[in-house]
């Protein structure tokens, strides 16, 4: 992975942060991060998009980064930032990628914009509340998350103490190791067997709440807790759901639903990956992504 310097732009209601990756003069792939998440994440596919000819553009989600509050009131609402930005980047039709807790920003991007997007890539991304799986069909890590998010929508005020919590847990010394050893066993593995993916994880947990917890908090509110604002029928658009069978944070069985949902979908779900699937993966996410844009 190669680091790259984050920029950040004005737009006329907001400050957007991102950075780029792969080849500067590629066909443009924006990158929807995690939650929590930054632009960090889309170094994974820096090499890749060099070798493929993308140029992926991270962008930071608002309280992410340097990105500015406040967040809309839906997922739907960030397509109207997303379309700015492409404008002031003069990006007249892209990509999306959406990674874990960016799977429903991907989806509501284009939903909202059908001409500009030419294909979107979900990574480990969770289905609608209204698409969950049954809990018998869950593991009990899968479980266990699944109680704790019914909680959070039966009682959303409860979202800022869970995320002002989770901020002191990543600000103190050895936290993000601690939520490393939450992990599921595939992806604590793979981290602790490689020194950099985990400094870059490191710094990618400690960027999101540079800003404090309203960030983190503003993306559990509109993934978990609301109505996304648009339905999975909308995405006219090919999408291509990429999920590990062995991962913990989000179960596999929910992108078997986002396939069946979604009207030109193509599921691969991969045998013992994880929720790090994407760091892996990267190349076979954007060629089967490219696919869909020649």
């Amino acid at each position: 992975m190669s680091a790259a310097v984050s920029r950040t732009i004005a737009l006329p209601h907001c400050r957007v942060s991102y950075a780029e990756y792969g080849a500067e003069d590629g066909m443009p792939v924006l990158y929807c991060h995690g939650v929590p998440g930054t632009h960090v994440e889309g170094e994974a596919f820096h090499d890749a998009g060099r070798a493929a000819g993308v140029r992926v553009i991270a962008v930071d989600r608002p309280g992410m980064a340097q990105s500015s509050l406040p967040a809309g009131e839906q997922v739907a609402d960030w397509a109207a930032t997303v379309a700015a930005l492409a404008d002031q980047l003069g990006l007249s039709r892209f990509g999306v990628i959406g990674v874990s807790g960016g799977g429903p920003f991907a989806l509501a991007i284009a939903a909202r914009l059908p001409d500009r997007v030419t294909g979107v890539a979900l990574v480990s991304a969770p289905a609608p509340s209204s698409e969950q799986p049954d809990a018998e069909e869950l593991d009990p890590v899968a479980l266990r998350r699944r109680k704790g998010l019914n909680v959070l929508r039966r009682v959303p005020f409860l979202v800022h103490p869970m995320a002002l919590e989770m901020s002191v847990v990543i600000r103190r010394r050895n936290g993000v190791a601690g939520l490393v050893s939450q992990m599921a066993p595939v992806d604590r593995s793979r981290v602790e067997a490689d020194p950099e993916l985990s400094a870059k994880l490191d710094v990618n947990l400690r960027r999101s709440f540079e800003q404090g917890s309203r960030g983190f908090a503003a993306d559990i509110r509109l993934v978990f807790t609301r109505a996304w604002g648009f339905d999975l029928h909308e995405v006219r658009v090919p999408v291509q759901v990429w999920h590990g069978d062995a991962d913990g944070n989000v179960p596999a069985a929910d992108a078997r639903r986002l396939a069946a949902a979604l009207p030109q979908a193509h599921l691969h779900v991969v045998p013992g990956a994880g929720h790090l699937l994407f760091v892996d993966r990267a190349a076979d996410i954007l060629a089967s992504l490219r696919t869909e844009v020649l």
